[in-house]
């Protein structure tokens, strides 16, 4: 079984999911190979937990979301320890599809949301970029 170290020293298995009751798991987050793990600091554990509390907030929202008995994700990138861009070294980005919705659908359901804090970039057909929205 995968496992990381999180900053604070205490070793997780990677099928924990993100944030409590959501569809996200530790291994959609985290890069592969395992060598940039140690490379995670406070800061960036705490943008990982906050962007995937965002999307499974919106993900809650969506129509069908308490009939699901497995995860519906599908995380192409997340957390990359290496870009150069801060964004995606910090964590405080990803790009994600959900089964069965659109990327529009997806756009439409975080647009819906009354408190949305996650900002939602169509990229294809399915494929979106979701990025923390700062606090204000």
């Amino acid at each position: 079984m995968r496992t990381f170290q999180a900053p604070d020293g205490n070793r997780y298995l990677g099928i924990r999911s993100v944030v409590y009751d959501s569809w996200i798991m530790w291994n959609d987050v985290l890069p592969d190979p395992s060598d940039g793990h140690p490379l995670m600091t406070q800061d960036i554990y705490e943008n990982i937990t906050e962007l995937g509390l965002r999307i499974h907030k919106l993900h809650q929202s969506m129509p069908n979301y308490k009939q699901l008995t497995e995860s519906p994700f599908n995380f192409v990138l997340w957390w990359d320890p290496e870009d150069d861009d801060v964004d995606w070294n910090r964590g405080k980005v990803c790009r994600f599809m959900i089964d069965d919705y659109s990327a529009e659908d997806i756009l439409f359901y975080s647009k819906a949301k009354k408190a949305n804090k996650v900002l939602i970039k169509p990229m294809t057909s399915r494929l979106v970029e979701a990025r923390i929205i700062p606090k204000t």
